[in-house]
């Protein structure tokens, strides 16, 4: 009896210190709401262990890593912050890993008129008032894109003066349904997620450089983290992506 005791009490203790155990933390690109917020909830259900996520754009991220903010796992929407958190030994370059891809979309609001404007017709439909909105390419890897896909197609020096920077591209997206700009160039997983915003065409990938999200584990650690980063590497992870949209090797 005192044996059955003892074991009861141990198993008790022994949940409550895993149910007061502290979350893994992952710092994810805006664009990555939602499939990271499904993958926690897989997560959690497979591992009975919570995460905890912060959602911005990935240049807003790695310098708020940089000055010590508790990431114990970092998810951009481009290889270059990660390198740059490489760089001043936040993030291990050991464990990186390429989870997905994505496009990019030309957006309207959803009661624009359709159509599939190459530079010039951009232009036109801009007229000489209208906004283009797009994330800030001083720090966010869609905003980056944007400007190399525009810049590709010969206008982003007759449309940079008007174009709107936001501080992330969830903001770009909102801003056009909205109606506060005529034109936004977000991704195309965000633009099919919109329920104000309609897509008017997908730059061809060699506009821009190849858009492939990118995750590494950072320097301050949690013992759950080596196990998550397999997890982002797993087919139930890989298959949520899909769902999403995001592009899976």
């Amino acid at each position: 009896m005192a044996l059955k005791i003892v074991t009861g009490v141990l198993a008790v203790a022994a949940a409550m210190q895993a149910a007061h155990a502290k979350p893994v933390i992952v710092f994810a690109a805006a664009s990555t709401r939602q499939v990271v917020e499904d993958v926690a909830a897989a997560w959690t259900a497979s591992r009975g262990e919570r995460l905890g996520t912060v959602f911005a754009s990935s240049g807003a991220l790695a310098r708020q890593i940089e000055q010590g903010a508790p990431a114990n796992v970092f998810i951009s929407a481009n290889g270059a912050w990660i390198d740059y958190l490489v760089s001043k030994n936040e993030a291990d370059p050991a464990s990186r890993l390429a989870l997905f891809g994505n496009r990019l979309a030309l957006v309207a609001p959803l009661d624009s008129r359709p159509g599939k404007p190459d530079g010039a017709a951009m232009l036109a439909r801009l007229g000489p008032r209208g906004r283009l909105a797009i994330a800030d390419p001083r720090h966010a890897p869609a905003g980056i894109y944007a400007r190399q896909a525009l810049t590709s197609i010969g206008v982003w020096k007759s449309i940079a003066s008007r174009a709107v920077l936001t501080r992330d591209v969830r903001s770009a997206l909102a801003l056009v349904e909205r109606g506060e700009a005529l034109l936004g160039i977000v991704y195309r997983t965000d633009a099919n997620a919109s329920g104000g915003a309609r897509i008017l065409s997908v730059f061809d990938d060699g506009r821009h450089d190849p858009i492939v999200y990118h995750a590494a584990r950072i320097s301050r650690q949690n013992r759950s983290v080596p196990r998550l980063m397999n997890f982002l590497s797993s087919p139930p992870a890989k298959e949520i992506y899909r769902r999403h949209g995001f592009v899976v090797d």
